[in-house]
């Protein structure tokens, strides 16, 4: 590997690293701004657009990074099906023991920017989709965000905390209620498939 592919790939790890710890400091999630993550990282601004086209570039890779370090961690495996994903809730809550204050942190960066993991959010869509096909389109977004909801590890932490319960309690609600949602979601996706 020549001199400048070391140096621009050590350039993007800076940009990511100074990303990462802004994102989980104390900052506002407004104040986290590319000029903002370029000083940070010792960089131009005009540097940041080289390595990522927008804020949401930034932070989707920062997200990206995140997923991969708790893949090895935890040994988890990204799901690429539906019914990986929905069977994902007990690794949902080993994520959600291990990164409470990050993800505590990265919910409210969604809130505010309405940016963080939309990624991820897209392939989730995209495999609900495949899987119900017949729904129209905002009857299956409304199930969509439901059964997301469901399956939001910062979601899952939030609730076991309001209501005092342990990860496990918390795996059991959560897979039941999955559980009714997809019976409920796939009989609307039936009947809307035959007309009915």
């Amino acid at each position: 590997m020549n001199l400048r592919v070391k140096q621009t790939e050590a350039t993007r790890e800076a940009i990511l690293d100074a990303a990462h710890d802004l994102i989980f400091s104390d900052a506002h999630p407004n104040s986290i701004t590319i000029q903002a993550i370029a000083d940070a990282a010792g960089v131009s601004h005009r540097t940041m657009y080289r390595h990522f086209e927008s804020r949401e570039g930034l932070l989707v890779a920062v997200g990206q990074r995140m997923d991969a370090d708790s893949d090895a961690r935890f040994s988890f495996k990204q799901p690429t099906t539906f019914d990986e994903w929905i069977a994902g809730v007990q690794q949902s809550m080993q994520f959600g023991a291990a990164y409470r204050e990050s993800l505590r942190r990265a919910w409210a960066i969604s809130i505010t920017t309405s940016v963080w993991r939309r990624d991820r959010d897209d392939a989730y869509y995209e495999m609900f989709r495949a899987r119900f096909p017949h729904l129209d389109e905002e009857t299956a977004i409304e199930d969509f965000a439901a059964l997301r909801h469901l399956l939001g590890a910062a979601n899952a932490v939030l609730i076991g905390e309001r209501f005092e319960m342990s990860p496990e309690q918390v795996a059991v609600a959560v897979e039941r209620a999955v559980k009714a949602l997809v019976a409920d979601i796939s009989e609307r996706d039936r009947t809307a498939a035959t007309g009915g």
